[in-house]
């Protein structure tokens, strides 16, 4: 569709917007994963297990949503990923054990894969002539989401009184606000709808293959060191906590008797 001088100017905004909402929900947990190893008590390997949940739900999402959504729509796409991390949301909030973090993160994975695929064809299609400035928009914003929803659960994790349910509440509350412009906003695209459905098969283009690997290691070391340190962090505090409890040992064990003159 191209866009007319009489087209709504507010759904661009509002769709980088919800992607950057969507890779928000997509970390929010990574801060409450100490909390709840810490309540749970379970080995630093769920957490592994619980991020490669997200990652092969998201990779499914990503490589179907681009075909579904050229097929019946962005706005069918993108409401039923909102639908996904609506309930995904839900799940986080009334867990309460390693099982419900599994599922929620499924939920996620593939909703949030959905919303950014999705969310960014139908930029594309609201400035098709404009693609450059469409992908830095919609970069700078889907880091600028994950950076403060991560910041700010963290905070909230430290200072908050429900850290285990408050940001999911949060989060869903403006997922709903995001669900509602989404029903509101004309279907971006209109013309060329596929026939047929198809799995899109990841293909590097060989100009930018050598920037591309870079880039893709500079993303696998990141998230990598962010899943050691969260794994980590459990094996901190119980470190400290025997060494408090030895100190606190020491502290108590009686002196010895003065030696006499």
């Amino acid at each position: 569709m191209t866009p007319t001088d009489r087209s709504p100017r507010w759904p661009y905004p509002a769709l980088l917007l919800l992607t950057a909402l969507g890779l928000g929900v997509s970390g929010a947990p990574a801060p409450l994963y100490g909390i709840y190893a810490a309540e749970w008590d379970f080995a630093p390997i769920t957490t592994t297990v619980v991020f490669a949940a997200y990652a092969v739900a998201a990779l499914v999402s990503v490589l179907a949503a681009g075909s579904l959504s050229d097929r019946f729509g962005r706005r069918p796409v993108l409401l039923v990923a909102i639908g996904l991390v609506l309930a995904g949301l839900a799940v986080f909030a009334l867990a309460g054990g390693v099982a419900a973090l599994l599922v929620a993160r499924v939920l996620h994975g593939l909703g949030v894969g959905a919303i950014v695929v999705a969310g960014s064809a139908a930029l594309l299609d609201l400035r098709p002539a404009d693609g450059a400035r469409v992908g830095l928009h919609s970069g700078v914003t889907m880091n600028l989401g994950i950076a403060v929803v991560i910041f700010l659960v963290a905070l909230d994790a430290q200072v908050g009184p429900a850290p285990l349910v408050a940001p999911y509440v949060v989060l869903a509350v403006l997922t709903l606000v995001g669900g509602l412009a989404v029903l509101r906003m004309p279907e971006p695209h209109q013309d060329g709808r596929a026939v047929r459905l198809d799995v899109a098969r990841p293909k590097v283009p060989r100009a930018i293959a050598p920037d591309f690997r870079f880039a893709a290691l500079g993303v696998m070391a990141a998230w990598s060191v962010l899943g050691v340190f969260l794994s980590s962090s459990r094996a901190s505090r119980r470190t400290r906590s025997a060494r408090g409890t030895c100190s606190s040992g020491a502290a108590s064990w009686p002196s010895p008797p003065p030696r006499p003159r």
